[in-house]
C-alpha cells in the first residue's frame, strides 16, 4: 500500500513541477489563448489516443444515406449537388475536383469510389492570409467522398476547430469568417450525406 501511495505522490509531484515550468515559460502567452483551446486540444488528443490514428483527431465525417432503389452513383451525384448548393449559400465556390482510382480501378471498373472537391472564397481567403500566411495550409477547404470496404460512402472534411480555437483568440472579424467557413463545411457534409438541403 505504501508503494502505491509513493507512486501517486511521485506522479502528483511531477504534474505540479510540469505545471510550474509551463507557467514560467509560457505564462504571458497562456493568457492570450482562446478560451476553448484546452478543450480543443484535449478532444483531439482523446481521439488520437483512443484510435492511434492522428487523422481521426483532425477530420470529421458523416455517412451517406442511400435510399432504397437509389444507386450509389445517383446518391453521390445528389450529394455533390447538395454540397455545391450549401457552399454557394455561404459564398464558397468549387475551385477543384478530382476523382481518383483505388487499387488502380475507378468505380465504373469495379474500384471503390474516391472523389475530392475543393471550395474557397477569394475574399475570405485574402482576409485570412493577411492575418497569417500559414493559413494557406487550410486552403482550399476540401470534402472527400470515400467508399469504405463495406461499400458505405462517407463524406469527410477537416475539423476547423484547431484553426479557430487552437491559438490566441482571433480578432472578431476573422473569428466570424472562420466560424462561417466551419458552419459551411459541416453543413455541406451533413446535408450532402442526408441528400437534401436543410430548410
Amino acid at each position: 500500500m505504501s508503494f502505491i501511495k509513493g507512486i501517486f505522490t511521485l506522479i502528483g509531484f511531477i504534474v505540479v513541477v510540469a505545471a510550474v515550468l509551463v507557467g514560467v515559460k509560457y505564462g504571458s502567452s497562456l493568457g492570450k489563448m482562446d478560451s476553448q483551446a484546452l478543450d480543443t486540444y484535449m478532444s483531439m488528443a482523446d481521439k488520437v489516443l483512443t484510435t492511434g490514428d492522428p487523422a481521426k483527431g483532425m477530420i470529421i465525417k458523416r455517412k451517406m444515406v442511400i435510399e432504397e432503389g437509389t444507386s450509389k452513383e445517383e446518391a453521390i451525384q445528389n450529394a455533390i449537388e447538395v454540397m455545391d448548393e450549401v457552399a454557394e449559400g455561404y459564398g464558397l465556390a468549387k475551385v477543384d475536383e478530382k476523382t481518383m482510382p483505388r487499387g488502380g480501378k475507378f468505380m465504373k471498373d469495379g474500384g471503390k469510389y474516391t472523389h475530392i472537391r475543393s471550395y474557397c472564397s477569394p475574399s475570405i481567403a485574402d482576409i485570412f492570409l493577411n492575418f497569417s500566411g500559414e493559413f494557406v495550409g487550410f486552403m482550399p477547404c476540401r470534402v472527400g467522398i470515400v467508399e469504405d470496404d463495406n461499400g458505405d460512402i462517407w463524406l469527410y472534411t477537416m475539423n476547423l476547430d484547431m484553426m479557430i480555437h487552437g491559438g490566441y483568440t482571433l480578432p472578431d472579424e476573422l473569428l466570424k469568417y472562420a466560424n462561417d467557413v466551419k458552419d459551411a463545411m459541416v453543413g455541406m457534409i451533413e446535408q450532402g450525406a442526408a441528400g437534401e438541403v436543410a430548410d
